[in-house]
């Protein structure tokens, strides 16, 4: 695993990942709270070598499924730090019985002060299987100014795999920070997704980690805001000044 700083507490490690047949890569968010605990986002496929890596750090506290899609690498996780706790999302249980689940997000709230928490609610996606709910979790880092996403948002640009960069440029996506026609048909409560994304932008961040595809290291508010309006066919310039609060 190669942990890879961005910034004071912060760090990233990615993995391949396919996603209907398409190579989107898979990115995991480490944060080291006050307390010297580890959080640990969408974990990646992590085995007993890379115990050091992330140890040399502090003690992994919290293992997080964000949505009902990432949690396939949970369970090795979970058995490699067995006393941390477990966190996932509504619905994650039916989905994987066989996971232990020590907490839920349901509702807005922090770690420790600095990673601040929130569920973005009716966001789903087409699959396969027909459309389903992504029941996301993003997060803001407050010391560095990083708002950390999952699938909220995806940028795929040059440094993608062929395949998903010529997906994105077919799709109007290519090296826009937004989410993609799959969650633009599924997602039927927009009136939902706008009152999260608008709490959302309220966060002052600037860089944004997103799960699949580069890092946005500055402007990452108005790339955001910009990937929402055309989702949500409607004006967020007036976002941080709504009045909504998380």
């Amino acid at each position: 695993m190669d942990l890879i700083p961005i910034a004071s507490d912060l760090w990233v490690a990615a993995q391949p990942l396919r996603f209907l047949g398409l190579e989107v890569g898979s990115r995991m968010s480490v944060i080291r709270l006050p307390s010297g605990k580890l959080v640990l986002i969408s974990p990646i496929e992590l085995t007993e070598s890379d115990r050091p890596a992330l140890d040399r750090f502090g003690s992994v506290g919290h293992i997080i499924a964000p949505n009902l899609f990432h949690h396939l690498s949970l369970g090795k996780a979970q058995r490699l730090y067995p006393d941390a706790a477990a966190w996932g999302v509504v619905g994650l249980s039916d989905k994987r019985p066989g996971l232990r689940i020590d907490a839920l997000f349901t509702q807005p709230g922090t770690f420790e002060g600095v990673l601040d928490y929130l569920p973005v609610e009716g966001f789903a996606t087409v699959i396969p299987q027909g459309i389903r709910l992504i029941q996301e979790t993003v997060f803001f880092h407050r010391p560095s100014s990083s708002l950390i996403l999952t699938d909220t948002a995806f940028n795929f640009d040059a440094t993608s795999s062929p395949g998903i960069r010529l997906f994105a440029q077919i799709s109007g996506s290519y090296a826009k920070l937004q989410p993609s026609w799959l969650e633009k048909w599924g997602s039927r409560d927009k009136a939902a997704v706008e009152t999260s994304i608008r709490r959302v932008l309220k966060w002052p961040f600037d860089r944004v980690i997103p799960g699949h595809g580069s890092i946005v290291e500055t402007n990452g508010k108005a790339k955001l805001r910009a990937g929402y309006e055309w989702f949500l066919d409607t004006d967020l310039g007036s976002s941080t000044d709504s009045g909504v609060t998380a």
